[in-house]
């Protein structure tokens, strides 16, 4: 069993009694600081990817997965490789021309971002000291 599905394995358990949040990912927060409330709902792996799914039809999916903690009262995972977070519009029907995503790639120089956003032009700021995932 690979770290990945032992994740799922301790997430799985922990539901649905796990913190809702505010989603940050290396530092840098989805959205406004407190302004979302994400609740996950159920999760799995493939091969070394955790895919946590949540309950507006967001996907989160965590390349090699480590240190996590999953508790009503703090969900953390520390150390991963490739983060990509997507979702859907807030708003629009759930079709692909509205799926959007922000991926965070962890480097030796730092965290790379991609997205497909448009609307704006978001300035990320990540740091490699906090924490790849963390719901707040």
């Amino acid at each position: 069993m690979n770290e990945a599905q032992q994740v799922a394995d301790q997430i799985r358990a922990a539901l649905p009694h796990v913190k809702s949040g505010t989603l940050r990912f290396w530092g840098q927060w989805f959205g406004r600081p407190y302004d979302n409330c994400h609740r996950l709902v159920n999760c799995d792996s493939e091969q070394n990817v955790l895919k946590l799914y949540f309950n507006q039809g967001e996907v989160l999916s965590v390349w090699s997965p480590a240190n996590m903690v999953a508790s009503p009262s703090n969900f953390r995972i520390s150390k991963a490789d490739r983060v990509r977070w997507e979702w859907f519009y807030y708003g629009k029907p759930k079709l692909v021309a509205n799926l959007y995503f922000e991926e965070f790639t962890k480097s030796p120089d730092g965290t790379l971002v991609s997205t497909n956003a448009h609307w704006h032009t978001p300035e990320f700021k990540t740091s490699q000291w906090e924490p790849a995932v963390e719901i707040l």
